[in-house]
């Protein structure tokens, strides 16, 4: 099996944020890899932890790899030679990929829409949930002010997670029909055509990544308590898989439970300003920060976390299967994830 992860750098210099990479799960060797940086447009980051770094969601299609960066899809051939930059006015902060039969669901995060492109990055649909007056009545938002015929690329860098409203919508996957949306400040899930509430958990707040089965079960990323969360195709839950459940993931913490302590007074610890002053260097990066998930087959599947690690669990026996250490460095965080054959 090949698998190809991108990752994100916090506080790196934009240039060095991050990197596409190919890696032969099997011997566990890199074959090739490729740095993802922001250019045409340049873009100038006011924030030191990730918002333009990096590589983000993963596609294949034929001999090509799509890889998601801040405001464009890059496209490679196999051994991640660059071939191509694929961009719209519309997309801000992408976050996640996914596919509507040949064409690609882009999650714009920074201006809360999701943007279905073909694969030269026309426009040919899009979703704006901020507008949608099913989630305005549940979740009492209200639209976006955007020049949607502008060019939108750079206009809301830094912004995006202060706005009123924002739900940041991070994450999309195929559900037939009808795509599934994650939108990570609520912990909810919709499914469009029409618009469905189809779960909302306060525990799944600041969540990333969805999967769904042949069956219909979903699978998310509970990013903040380190766990991946199974639910039925009606929101059920059916299990929470605890990755400190694993020995080797706890050991993982275990070298770095410094930062993960001194991050979480940075981020929860009263009073509230002193502590985000005095540990704000360890709240940039934290330990175990979940991200990436990839089915493999029925039951497996591949997570990403920080420190750069891809973590292979078969999710229906709940047990972890192999795991491959890219980077020990907290900063580096894996980000998109994808496999073939």
């Amino acid at each position: 099996m090949i698998v190809y992860f991108s990752t994100v750098v916090r506080s790196a210099p934009p240039d060095q944020g991050g990197e596409i990479v190919k890696l032969d799960w099997a011997t566990k060797r890199v074959l090739a890899k490729a740095p993802i940086r922001v250019d045409n447009p340049r873009v100038n980051d006011p924030n030191s932890r990730g918002s333009t770094r990096g590589g983000r969601g993963i596609l294949i299609h034929g001999d090509r790899v799509f890889v998601a960066s801040y405001h464009s899809i890059l496209a490679f051939d196999r051994d991640l030679r660059f071939i191509e930059q694929i961009t719209n006015p519309l997309f801000a902060n992408l976050h996640e990929l996914a596919w509507d039969r040949n064409e690609i669901w882009a999650t714009s995060t920074d201006i809360d829409a999701a943007i279905k492109v073909d694969l030269t990055g026309r426009t040919v649909g899009c979703w704006w949930p901020r507008e949608d007056v099913t989630l305005q009545s549940a979740f009492s938002l209200t639209p976006l002010p955007i020049q949607k015929d502008r060019d939108n690329r750079t206009a809301f860098v830094g912004i995006g997670d202060s706005a009123p409203s924002h739900v940041h919508l991070n994450a999309a996957t195929a559900d037939g029909s009808r795509p599934l949306m994650l939108l990570n400040r609520f912990g909810a899930v919709v499914r469009l055509n029409p618009t469905e509430i189809v779960l909302q958990d306060p525990s799944l707040r600041g969540c990333h990544n969805i999967a769904t089965m042949a069956d219909r079960t979903m699978l998310i990323n509970n990013t903040v308590q380190r766990a991946i969360h199974v639910y039925d195709a009606n929101g059920r839950l059916k299990k929470r898989i605890p990755l400190l459940g694993f020995e080797q993931v706890r050991r993982i913490l275990y070298r770095h439970a410094w930062a993960a302590a001194c991050g979480w007074l940075g981020r929860y610890g009263r009073p509230a300003r002193l502590c985000h002053a005095l540990f704000a260097r360890w709240r940039t990066a934290r330990p175990l920060f979940l991200r990436g998930l990839h089915p493999i087959d029925a039951s497996r599947i591949l997570v990403g976390i920080s420190p750069g690690a891809v973590l292979e669990i078969d999710w229906v026996s709940e047990k972890l299967l192999d795991i491959y250490a890219y980077s020990d460095d907290r900063h580096v965080c894996v980000h998109g994830l994808t496999s073939v054959a």
